[in-house]
């Protein structure tokens, strides 16, 4: 047995990230253009280096490895007004207990609870009792979390400048989605962006699936992928659950039916 298979699961998660984001902060710089209105495009630098870079991944690998079902949220970007330094978005914000929780976390709490009790026959009821729900609770240890954009966040990016990060990232993006190995994928509005990582057709826009789940493979095994809204839309918490849960309910009655 090699010093590989010794480690625990946590163990070597922590060693496959670190190595990841030690290339990754360090890419060589890279000019890119957004499409705008006028059609000349907006250009934008991508430079890790010289930007705070945000890193993110599995909230709790003790227990992460251990779940049949593994839910990873893919969001957009993570920012920060104040600092001139890198952070980690589990370590340095999701795990402290000592802050409340914003809506936007709040939000993908009642998702994760509902989708880990999700079945083929039963939808669990809505719960709403998290206004005093605190960073660091039982459920954001279920979860993952990865944002397409890992530097130059800011509070609201077009879609088409997140899929530029996308492009220019995606060897690395889905590198981290191999070590994460998610069961579950929900698209926070990035699906195209998953598309783009995974350099295959996940959602055809021309034929898009009705019922807005979909599915990929990620190391050899399915990954049922949820083709759903920002968990900080302005829909209401209700809307939100039982749309969110209808469509992984289908998923699970519907993915896999062919094979």
């Amino acid at each position: 047995m090699n010093q590989r298979e010794k480690m625990s699961d946590k163990e070597r998660y922590k060693l496959d990230m670190e190595q990841l984001y030690s290339h990754w902060k360090l890419k060589e710089p890279a000019i890119r253009f957004v499409p705008t209105k006028s059609g000349e495009g907006e250009k934008i630098i991508i430079n890790h280096r010289n930007n705070i870079f945000i890193s993110d991944g599995v909230v709790f690998p003790e227990l992460w490895y251990s779940q049949n079902v593994r839910i990873l949220f893919l969001l957009k970007e993570a920012y920060t007004k104040n600092g001139d330094s890198d952070w980690d978005l589990v370590k340095d914000h999701l795990l402290l207990k000592e802050k409340k929780m914003s809506h936007l976390f709040k939000r993908i709490c009642q998702w994760t609870q509902g989708l880990l009790n999700t079945s083929q026959d039963d939808i669990p009821a809505f719960f709403s009792g998290m206004s005093d729900i605190h960073y660091g609770n039982d459920i954001l240890k279920h979860i993952a979390v990865v944002n397409v954009k890992k530097s130059g966040g800011k509070a609201n990016s077009s879609m088409e400048e997140i899929n530029q990060y996308a492009e220019y990232d995606s060897e690395e993006l889905k590198k981290e989605l191999e070590i994460i190995d998610p069961t579950v994928i929900v698209c926070g509005y990035t699906i195209s962006s998953l598309n783009i990582i995974m350099g295959t057709e996940i959602k055809d826009y021309d034929s898009p699936n009705e019922n807005w789940f979909y599915s990929t493979q990620l190391n050899d095994h399915d990954v049922i992928v949820l083709d759903y809204y920002h968990p900080a839309n302005q829909y209401p918490d209700l809307l939100n659950y039982y749309g969110l849960l209808g469509i992984y309910q289908q998923a699970l009655k519907n993915i896999g039916k062919d094979k």
